[in-house]
């Protein structure tokens, strides 16, 4: 109903306004001339014309309370909180479990509720991102309105009225829903209320309902499986209505285990390392293991006795060129083999630590804790309470939504320390033969010789930049320079004479000879490596 308005003004007021000429600026009093004024003591007024109102009829609304829990329910959002409410209830009484079987159910209770291990069915036209098991259900609920299946399953008096005001217009039977459409004169199917259009990916409130104008089309009744807004067919090319289908079960991770199913783990139980048993200073490490909170250093312990025992050995491939006759690993801390983690999205190959290699040792344990090679371990000692631990761990990667993978193939490269300056700087430590890092080696031991004086008889200064006793005096280019006269050479300015010297050891293949004219062991060994990497 509109507002009531005073617009009492005084006679000399509307009076002068008469005189004036001007009109009346209020927006229910008509501007008709014949429009009859009353006077009422020292007011004058002017009748209002009547006015069309609107009135609305108030839409059926379910019901308030839950039949499941006798609570009531909010009611902000009308039909979707009831809805919401209702599949939260079904989950809270399993009723999920028959249609979506959970990984790990134990009394009929679900153990890990978010663990991410489970995708929509609707995998061509919803989301494909992991979900925990609650999630899943009440994505399927809601979105994909699961709720109205269980519903329509539950015998309990006064449900099927409640399905009928939550899901208006749509009759469920036996788990699936009768829908109405109509046969249009193309012989194509289309809803009979509404079409809904799609506008943007998004959840399924993203529809935007287009009515459509009233005509008398042949009404027929077609048993269809509940779909989501997410499945309709576009409108400009719809299709035939999809046949009745039995729902796929939900996609979960295939399980790393195979062994028989494990006991129930004590959360936070406190316990000594079962392989070392925390005896001795040295072991002082392995005492008080904690299965809760201290689950991180749990691993890392237990990685470090089964590798000291030769567990990982057939597990972690230390490659061929760093393997013995018996399958052993040659050197284990890194001086002359290292090894880069295979796992593309490990911490150790992003953020600020990537690309950092690895010892053979610390390659296993970090294989053993980061990458679940310890669960496989486990899975073949016998030691009594191992299970539990074995359980615990397994829990654990569960809760943080990662599945196990099997090893990649192994990656690793030789290093060695310069043969020159034995690593006295950064650059002479590390040093590799595996893709770009040769050319940093070259370059290294091109540097190296420089200092040696070998350069002298091979590169000559010229009588110009020599000294008495034969030394250069200007090594930097400040006034004499030199240029590579080399055919092909892509190096056009012109040089230092010591930049000159490394120009030529490194890039024009002076390094190879002077490296099997040093009679010093190993030198010729890296002649013959670069020559075979060019």
């Amino acid at each position: 109903m509109p507002k009531s308005v005073n617009t009492s003004t005084s006679g000399r007021g509307l009076s002068q306004r008469g005189q004036r000429g001007r009109k009346s600026s209020h927006p229910y009093i008509s501007e008709d001339p014949s429009t009859a004024e009353v006077d009422r003591g020292h007011q004058s007024y002017q009748a209002l014309p009547s006015l069309p109102v609107k009135t609305e009829v108030p839409s059926s609304q379910p019901q308030s309370t839950c039949l499941l829990c006798h609570q009531e329910m909010k009611m902000a959002q009308g039909v979707n909180d009831a809805r919401h409410h209702y599949g939260l209830c079904f989950y809270n009484e399993g009723a999920f479990h028959k249609l979506y079987p959970p990984l790990d159910l134990v009394d009929g209770r679900v153990v890990d509720e978010v663990g991410k291990k489970y995708s929509c069915q609707h995998t061509e036209t919803c989301t494909k991102r992991k979900m925990g098991y609650r999630e899943l259900c009440m994505h399927m609920a809601t979105t994909h309105m699961v709720v109205g299946t269980l519903m329509a399953m539950d015998d309990r008096v006064g449900m099927d009225s409640v399905l009928a005001s939550l899901y208006p217009g749509v009759e469920y039977k036996g788990g699936k829903t009768e829908v109405r459409v109509k046969v249009e004169k193309s012989g194509q199917y289309k809803t009979a209320d509404s079409t809904p259009l799609r506008r943007k990916r998004g959840p399924a409130s993203r529809v935007k309902v287009e009515p459509r104008p009233a005509s008398s089309p042949r009404i027929y009744s077609v048993s269809v499986p509940v779909r989501s807004a997410r499945e309709d067919e576009d409108v400009d090319d719809p299709g035939a209505v999809s046949p009745p289908h039995n729902p796929k079960p939900p996609k979960v991770e295939p399980k790393a285990e195979d062994s028989p199913p494990l006991p129930t783990p004590r959360i936070d139980r406190v316990h000594n390392c079962l392989v070392c048993g925390g005896q001795g200073k040295a072991n002082k490490e392995g005492r008080n293991l904690n299965m809760g909170d201290g689950m991180q250093d749990l691993k890392y312990h237990y990685a470090v006795c089964y590798y000291n025992e030769g567990a990982f050995m057939d597990l972690v491939d230390p490659g061929e060129e760093n393997k013995t006759i018996g399958g052993e690993a040659l050197e284990l801390f890194g001086l002359r083999f290292k090894y880069k983690c295979p796992f593309v999205t490990c911490s150790r190959n992003t953020g600020r630590g990537a690309g950092k290699m690895m010892g053979y040792k610390e390659y296993s344990i970090h294989c053993g804790v980061a990458h679940h090679l310890l669960e496989k371990v486990m899975a073949r000692d016998k030691r009594e309470g191992l299970d539990e631990v074995r359980a615990a761990i397994i829990l654990d990667r569960k809760r943080e939504g990662i599945s196990w993978e099997e090893m990649p193939e192994v990656q690793v490269e030789e290093v060695q320390t310069c043969l020159l300056c034995n690593g006295e700087t950064k650059e002479g430590k590390n040093l590799s033969f595996a893709g770009e890092k040769l050319l940093q080696l070259r370059y290294h031991y091109a540097s190296c010789y420089y200092e040696s004086g070998v350069y002298l008889a091979k590169y000559p200064p010229g009588e110009q930049n020599m000294d008495q006793e034969g030394q250069p005096r200007d090594v930097l280019g400040r006034d004499i320079k030199y240029s590579c006269e080399v055919t092909g050479c892509t190096i056009k300015r012109k040089m230092g004479y010591k930049e000159f010297c490394i120009h030529m050891s490194n890039e024009h293949r002076g390094l190879l000879d002077i490296l099997r004219e040093d009679g010093r062991p190993g030198l010729s060994n890296i002649a013959d490596r670069l020559e075979e990497e060019d």
